[in-house]
């Protein structure tokens, strides 16, 4: 279920200053109602992992002095938002790169990656926190050079490299790999986070990329359309043939694909088969992902859900049709989505949470 915390990379600019709560966001002790927070920097990334939305609010390009970038783990149940980065973090926005890319949360435990570079060069760190004791450690870092690898052109970039960052529950995996000259994939490594050190824990090319991850399991996306499933210690627990497969969410029994015809195909997570094929409304479908019986996935400027079961569909959320949802993860307390501010609100974003029980009611 849970996904890689950022499907597309935002490199806009912000000042994590001045959040704004709707009536009912701040000081809550349940998770009945819509709650919405108004931010005055753009989101970077977003994940979620029961009552606990992690994301980052960026600072890149902004022009007011002490502007920095900052990890925040906002609690729907208590109201309460934690800050969990530091002093690196707070700073990537000032230099060239991608600023953070990644996020994962699992449990009371934090993770993220962010890239700087130059012309020549392209640096990955991953870092972690406690949110019971906030504190930024440095885990690992990749750097890879070529020309106009700073620029993000991974054919240009040779070395190592660290994505497909995932987390549920009491698991954090993410992948490690090195390309050549050409931008080719020479080695590869799934690994899971333990403590603050990473833990090879299956390798070879079929194990990139980590997409989702529910009960122990990580979901790997071939770059053949091809699936497979690892247990947390490496096993390969399902595999499906290569296809048209562009994007996996997993959770429970279910393990549901984006093919390429844009349609949503079920699969039993446990064997392989396919159980149903449903079909998907709107263009540019994005953020996969699923708590039980329930898939949600975003196009243009909303949210739908889809009931598993039945196939019913319906928009659960929307921000405006001039604000595109960048980012929507959803878990057992409920949907969190966000989109950044154009025009006027260019700058700025808007992070909202919809209880479970709403996105049920909806599709049932």
């Amino acid at each position: 279920m849970k996904k890689r915390g950022q499907a597309v990379l935002v490199l806009t600019a912000g000042l994590v200053s001045g959040l704004a709560l709707v009536a009912g966001a701040a000081g809550t002790t349940a998770t009945h109602g819509r709650q919405v927070r108004h931010l005055q920097v753009p989101i970077a990334a977003l994940a979620i992992d029961g009552s606990r939305i992690a994301y980052d609010a960026s600072a890149k390009l902004v022009t007011k002095p002490h502007a920095t970038n900052k990890v925040l783990v906002w609690n729907v149940r208590t109201g309460k938002t934690v800050k969990v980065s530091g002093p690196k973090t707070a700073v990537s926005d000032d230099v060239v790169g991608a600023g953070v890319f990644q996020l994962a949360i699992a449990g009371t435990r934090v993770a993220w990656l962010l890239n700087e570079g130059g012309n020549l060069e392209s640096e990955d760190y991953l870092f972690a926190s406690s949110l019971t004791t906030p504190k930024e450690r440095k885990v690992a870092s990749a750097l890879r050079t070529g020309d106009s690898c700073g620029l993000g052109q991974a054919s240009h970039c040779a070395g190592p490299w660290l994505g497909g960052l995932v987390g549920s529950g009491h698991l954090i995996a993410m992948d490690r790999w090195t390309t050549d000259g050409n931008g080719t994939a020479t080695d590869a490594q799934l690994d899971v986070l333990s403590g603050t050190k990473l833990k090879q824990v299956a390798a070879g090319a079929n194990t990139l990329q980590a997409t989702a991850a529910d009960g122990g399991r990580v979901a790997v996306l071939h770059s053949d359309g091809a699936v497979a499933v690892y247990s947390k210690s490496g096993q390969v627990l399902m595999t499906l043939p290569p296809a048209s497969a562009k994007e996996v969410a997993l959770n429970g029994k279910n393990l549901v694909v984006v093919s390429e015809t844009r349609q949503l195909q079920v699969y039993d997570s446990r064997s392989g088969s396919l159980t149903k094929t449903l079909p998907t409304h709107g263009r540019g479908l994005h953020n996969l992902d699923i708590q039980g019986n329930i898939a949600i996935y975003t196009t243009g400027p909303s949210v739908r859900a889809v009931n598993l079961s039945s196939g019913k569909t319906r928009a659960v959320g929307t921000l405006g049709k001039h604000s595109e949802i960048l980012f929507a993860r959803i878990d057992s307390a409920g949907l969190a989505y966000a989109a950044n501010g154009v025009r006027a609100s260019f700058g700025k974003s808007t992070l909202v949470f919809l209880p479970l029980a709403r996105i049920k009611a909806a599709v049932s």
